[in-house]
């Protein structure tokens, strides 16, 4: 569960910017679920980010995108001396030279964490990590800092961690992450950061490969079932799922794969396992048909693909990531997503939560709750951008959120003026 995410002086935001999960107010339980945590407990179902194109909505998601790649894979994918893909905000002098800051508390096997660390080109500069543990009071797991003196990295840990100390600070790279490199040397008092981590799905919507959902179909019966009803509950009238798995020489793929990519797969083989996937079609006055998924439309064929990860949310409790939740896809199939989040079903109240950017707008009249919608805006004057609740103007219970919003009152549009009048 996510309770919370902040970032600083990461691309166009300069300044610490947070989104919070944390239910405001008496926030329906159609719209919020209890954590059992004191520090946290209630959190939202779903984080519906708007704003004017350029206002830092996918600068967002790609910071999350950006925490999560470096807490999994900085202490085994990075060399020594390699640059940390470091980009802060350009527009000056002091942020130019100044560290990145990510901070993410969540919730775990029944604790909260808030996980940090700051870090440049070069290298990280600092990392943190507190814990409070059911019933417990606030422990402070690990500071990883540079001594101000002398420059070189140093670090304390809690008086509750054991292990090999010595061991993970001595291997710990200046480009990566103590708290990845220690897992990785099997600690399990960090293991609760990189199996949150784990649990935290960026969803790519320019690369969502259908295949997540073809091969789940492929290995069961009871899924494809599941499958089929996600599909047609948004009016998607398909009466079955042809999967066929198919090897591809990876030669013929050279162009297409990323380098890194193509390099791993050709250690290990010539080619690569993918699959065919048809959906059939079966008129009421005609002879079934399959048609492969490229032949769909762009909207069935992203429907098609979030299956997968929506089904897979409610079932593991997962935090899924979506920029651009809205595209190709009619308003009421993005409300259908957005409610397979919000709406409580037979098989228990689930903790899966959504964080989307979009522009649909219908969403605002009834799906989201007022503290569910956040939104994006940058300043004229310094080009920075903010993230701001719009529980923040307190809007009436009974407000027009969607009139509201396109009528400028919560800010977050764009201000287009109009051409002059040809004379």
């Amino acid at each position: 569960m996510l309770v919370a995410f902040a970032l600083t002086n990461r691309a166009c935001f300069r300044d610490r910017q947070e989104l919070s999960m944390e239910a405001v107010g008496r926030t329906a339980d159609r719209f919020a679920f209890g954590t059992g945590v004191r520090q946290a407990p209630r959190l939202n179902r779903v984080a519906a980010i708007y704003g004017p194109n350029g206002g830092g909505k996918s600068r967002l998601v790609q910071g999350l995108a950006f925490a999560r790649e470096f807490v999994l894979n900085s202490s085994k994918e990075g060399q020594a001396g390699e640059e940390i893909a470091h980009l802060p905000f350009l527009f000056d002098e002091v942020s130019r030279n100044s560290p990145t800051v990510l901070e993410t508390a969540f919730i775990h096997d029944g604790s909260m964490y808030e996980y940090g660390f700051s870090l440049d080109r070069k290298r990280v500069h600092r990392e943190w990590l507190l814990a409070w543990p059911p019933g417990g009071r606030m422990r402070r797991l690990l500071d990883r800092f540079l001594d101000p003196e002398t420059g070189e990295p140093d670090c304390e840990f809690g008086p509750s961690v054991r292990g090999p100390k010595s061991l993970w600070r001595d291997s710990t790279r200046p480009n990566a992450l103590l708290v990845s490199t220690a897992v990785q040397l099997n600690s399990e008092t960090f293991r609760p950061v990189v199996d949150w981590f784990r649990r935290l799905r960026i969803v790519d919507t320019d690369g969502l490969p259908p295949n997540f959902t073809g091969s789940d179909i492929a290995e069961s019966e009871a899924y494809r079932k599941r499958v089929l009803g996600f599909l047609k509950a948004a009016d998607i009238s398909v009466a079955d799922v042809d999967v066929d798995k198919v090897e591809t020489p990876l030669e013929e793929l050279k162009e297409i794969l990323p380098p890194a990519i193509y390099t791993r797969f050709a250690k290990d083989s010539e080619t690569i396992e993918g699959m065919k996937l048809r959906l059939v079609h079966k008129p009421s006055d005609g002879d079934p048909q399959a048609l492969d998924l490229e032949e769909e439309s762009d909207g069935t064929q992203r429907y098609f693909s979030f299956a997968g990860p929506w089904l897979r949310s409610r079932e593991h409790d997962l935090v899924v990531v979506v920029d651009e939740l809205d595209r190709s896809l009619h308003p009421h199939l993005v409300a259908s997503l957005v409610r397979h989040f919000n709406q409580q079903t037979d098989d228990g109240d689930s903790k899966a939560q959504l964080i989307a950017t979009l522009h649909e707008v219908t969403l605002l009249q009834k799906d989201l709750d007022r503290g569910q919608v956040w939104l994006t805006q940058k300043e004229r004057k310094t080009e920075a951008a903010y993230l701001k609740p719009v529980s923040d103007y307190r809007p009436r219970p009974d407000e027009a959120l969607m009139r509201g919003y396109l009528g400028g009152r919560y800010g977050g549009v764009p201000v287009v003026i109009a051409p002059e009048p040809r004379g």
